[in-house]
């Protein structure tokens, strides 16, 4: 028996999406399960990134700080608190790695991002679970939470798997009553798909405070997933020591390429905006008809509950994957009446309505 061990923290990371087997995927025809665009990357985006395959035996040198300026011109950010890594993942990953250590605690929201606690994990820290409200982020439940030994918040928001905000100024009295030594995170992965009025982008308390960051992402409404790109915004200091821990090469030349394509295609993201908050209302409205409970979403999900203990979550899911289409479904307890659906195209969307107008009908029946 071999005497090597992980660290211990290793041992404690467990799955946060269930996935379903390759042998139960093989037909299936819709996936509105990983919250990807269904519109897709911007046509100047994909050609940018196949022509950068020419020069592909090339190391890209100077891929994350090319990228960066340009994020910063387009975003009116300053360039050297940009910092950029193969997806917000990896960021996420790299603010972990550098900012906690044995026993420090990382405290996020218990219905939040289900990867969250893997961060701390990792680093042998201790992951605290707050309580939320109705699957939205509670302030003073994380207030409560902080003690000495308390290094980190990490929140998504808005958040995934519950699509839920919190306003800029709950984000900003959360701010204000953490202890200076507590590193504020805000995943900003859906961002651009916010349309509330009182939300507010995180970029001015960056600017303004020493101790916040975000995390961004090209996967998301940019279409670019599969290419895993992402930064951060944070102050000057931290911003060079998320640099300092990332991997030689973080940003490969098609994905450098693919996003500055994609910044510049403007049209295209407000076009995919547009439709996606159209079908989501529609969509949502349609669950209703069924009583299926739909969470108010900022995203380019719903996350929905079906409270009949005769056509369970896991019934329709069955139904759903049966008839050529596949949503998500989460391990924790608290997501045991709920599925997760990624607004895909209208087609898409009309045609997961039909198939649950049937399940809901053939429910009891023999």
């Amino acid at each position: 028996m071999t005497n090597i061990r992980p660290r211990a923290g290793v041992l404690r990371i467990r799955p946060h999406m269930l996935v379903e087997e390759e042998s139960n995927t093989k037909n299936i025809e819709i996936n509105i399960a990983s919250n990807e665009s269904a519109y897709g990357a911007s046509p100047a985006a994909i050609s940018a990134g196949i022509n950068a395959m020419h020069d592909i035996e090339r190391y890209s040198e100077m891929a994350p700080d090319i990228l960066a300026r340009e994020i910063a011109a387009h975003f009116d950010l300053k360039a050297d608190g940009v910092v950029c890594g193969f997806g917000s993942d990896d960021i996420l990953a790299r603010i972990a790695r550098a900012y906690l250590s044995a026993g420090d605690e990382l405290i996020y929201s218990v219905n939040g991002y289900q990867k969250i606690p893997n961060y701390a994990y990792v680093n042998d820290a201790e992951a605290v679970a707050a309580s939320d409200r109705n699957f939205t982020v509670d302030v003073d439940a994380i207030l409560n939470c902080v003690t000495d030994s308390s290094r980190m918040v990490m929140i998504a928001n808005p958040d995934n798997p519950t699509a839920s905000y919190i306003s800029g100024k709950e984000v900003r009295r959360l701010h204000a009553e953490l202890p200076d030594n507590v590193l504020l995170v805000l995943d900003s992965a859906y961002l651009e798909y916010v349309d509330a009025d009182d939300y507010e982008s995180p970029i001015r308390l960056i600017e303004e405070m020493d101790n916040v960051v975000m995390t961004r992402t090209f996967s998301k409404i940019f279409g670019l997933a599969g290419i895993r790109l992402g930064w951060s915004y944070a102050p000057k200091a931290i911003a060079d020591i998320l640099r300092r821990v990332g991997i030689t090469f973080p940003v490969s030349s098609p994905a450098l390429n693919s996003g500055l394509a994609a910044l510049k295609d403007t049209e295209h993201t407000a076009y995919v905006y547009l439709e996606t908050r159209r079908v989501r209302r529609w969509f949502a409205n349609m669950l209703r008809e069924h009583n299926v409970i739909v969470h108010p979403s900022q995203t380019n999900f719903l996350l929905t509950t079906f409270p009949d203990p005769l056509r369970t979550a896991q019934m329709a899911y069955d139904y759903l994957r049966e008839n050529g289409i596949v949503a998500r479904r989460f391990p924790s307890p608290n997501f045991s009446d709920c599925i997760r659906f990624t607004i895909g195209l209208e087609k898409e969307m009309s045609r997961t309505v039909d198939v649950l107008n049937t399940f809901f009908g053939n429910v009891g029946k023999n």
